[in-house]
């Protein structure tokens, strides 16, 4: 009997399954999702970042954009290959036998090794860029704010004006460099305003000096206590008006100061 008719009587050899490739698989949907994330977040962004009034909080905004930017295409390098192991690669019931032993491979690991120390390299270089930026525009003379945190209130002094805020509300001019020295008469507080980019902690018995920080924006905003410092810890705000040169002059003259 010849080859042909044995092939037609058992109706010939069943042809294999080629395996997909799924390290392109996986690589196009780690693309694909990455610029699809990217790209939400750069519009969604301005939404859900609290809106800047001075030059570090602009210059933080932009940091986390830029940031968490970079960190979706690393999120998702995990989740997709987690979730494409997970669906693909799943079997029914207990596995009958061991799988295929992981290769050593050189370059994958040099790979690795190379763009995590880049990112670090990038974030390092970041930092300081930032951290000379803000040393080299300070200001020889900025205006002065001493701060003072009590249960459960903020005191505000200018001593280059010999003026005290009467009340929780504060003034600064636009455009014009502040500094605010921080301290507590009795436990921990947190004094930060956020849409200056301030945050810093007040400790009882010492002074810290916040960074210099240029307000750029009139307008009103909120002075908050970010430390839990006691019962009324949530109601420890304040306000703080950000007004033109002439208005803050008038509002120091008010506050028994002398312009």
């Amino acid at each position: 009997m010849s080859e042909a008719n044995i092939e037609g009587n058992t109706g010939g050899a069943a042809p294999t399954r080629k395996e997909p490739d799924h390290i392109r698989r996986v690589l196009t949907i780690w693309v694909v999702l990455s610029i699809v994330g990217i790209v939400i977040w750069v519009i969604v962004s301005p939404y859900i970042l609290p809106p800047s009034a001075s030059d570090i909080d602009s210059a933080a905004n932009f940091t986390l954009v830029v940031f968490t930017g970079l960190s979706i295409p690393v999120a998702m390098f995990v989740f997709v290959f987690l979730g494409y192991s997970l669906f693909v690669f799943r079997v029914k019931g207990r596995p009958t036998e061991d799988a295929i032993p992981l290769k050593p491979r050189p370059g994958l690991q040099i790979g690795w090794m190379g763009v995590t120390g880049a990112l670090c390299l990038f974030l390092l270089i970041w930092g300081l860029s930032a951290f000379y930026q803000q040393t080299a525009s300070a200001a020889v003379s900025p205006l002065v704010v001493k701060v003072t945190g009590q249960q459960w209130a903020w005191t505000f002094n200018y001593p280059q004006y010999g003026a005290s805020s009467q009340g929780q509300l504060i003034e600064l001019p636009v455009n014009r460099p502040v500094e605010f020295d921080v301290t507590s008469e009795d436990v921990l507080h947190g004094f930060a305003i956020r849409a200056l980019g301030v945050r810093v902690d007040a400790n009882p018995g010492e002074v810290t000096t916040t960074p210099i920080t240029t307000p750029t924006q009139i307008g009103q905003y909120s002075v908050a206590c970010v430390e839990l410092c006691g019962l009324y810890h949530s109601y420890m705000w304040s306000t703080v008006k950000v007004v033109s040169a002439s208005d803050f002059s008038s509002w120091i003259i008010s506050q028994g100061g002398h312009p």
